[in-house]
């Protein structure tokens, strides 16, 4: 698994608002810690239902990465996960200019542009 790859992961068991079923996900973590670790850190993404991106939930159009609909990634809900809920095989990669909105999106909520 390598950074700004997608695949469907298995989120279940949840609690309270945490993104749940089973979802495509990007992949955020270097991939050189990737490559060693029986963990991976990932976004979920959901459908757009015709919302437009934001600086948290960068818009993925349908077809890019392997969606099948305008999608947003869910930066807001970073997780780490063991790679064994990965579900099937790699749907596809986000673009470089996606993966960029999908960054500036991390250091928005995880506030690590502040001083």
């Amino acid at each position: 698994m390598k950074r700004g790859e997608v695949y469907r992961f298995a989120l279940d068991p949840t609690i309270g608002s945490e993104v749940r079923k089973t979802r495509p996900c990007v992949v955020v973590q270097r991939d050189l810690r990737t490559e060693r670790s029986p963990v991976t850190i990932v976004c979920p993404l959901t459908d757009a239902n015709q919302r437009a991106g934001n600086i948290v939930n960068p818009a993925v159009p349908a077809g890019v990465g392997g969606t099948t609909k305008d999608s947003l990634v869910c930066c807001h809900q970073v997780r780490t996960v063991d790679r064994r809920r990965a579900v099937g095989d790699k749907l596809g990669d986000l673009p470089p200019e996606i993966m960029a909105a999908v960054s500036r999106g991390l250091r928005a909520i995880l506030d690590l542009d502040a001083g």
